[in-house]
């Protein structure tokens, strides 16, 4: 598609016609114009997993209850979530914590495992992207 888009922009500039080489410089335009809005989002926001009573509330804005979750796994900063009948974690049940937020973070999901009887693993795990 980009060399696509490349062979029209090029026969574009050199067309003597105005209005080809004004559209595609809008279409192109817009296409930057998007790629840096996905680079912004992705390096700027922050995703967030909200830990509730009885349910996890994932980076995705899914809900799975505590019954679909098997373990939680531990290694260094990363934390994964794992569900029952999956070997991976899925990448929207992984995150880490803050460094200033890290104490508070894992006791806040050292006590949701224990009030829903989930095992907390301290093992390097792998997620699903």
């Amino acid at each position: 598609m980009l060399v696509i888009e490349a062979i029209l922009l090029r026969d574009g500039i050199y067309d003597k016609n105005g209005i080809l080489k004004y559209s595609l410089i809008v279409i192109w335009t817009f296409i930057l114009g998007y790629i840096v809005f996905l680079i912004w989002r992705l390096f700027f926001t922050k995703p967030s997993i909200t830990l509730e009573s009885d349910h996890v509330i994932s980076t995705k804005h899914q809900k799975y209850d505590a019954s679909q979750i098997e373990c939680i796994y531990m290694n260094y900063r990363r934390i994964g979530i794992k569900l029952y009948g999956k070997r991976l974690v899925p990448m929207d049940l992984c995150f880490y914590f803050q460094r200033g937020q890290e104490s508070a973070g894992v006791e806040a999901v050292h006590e949701w495992a224990a009030q829903n009887d989930k095992e907390v693993k301290y093992k390097f795990f792998q997620t699903l992207a």
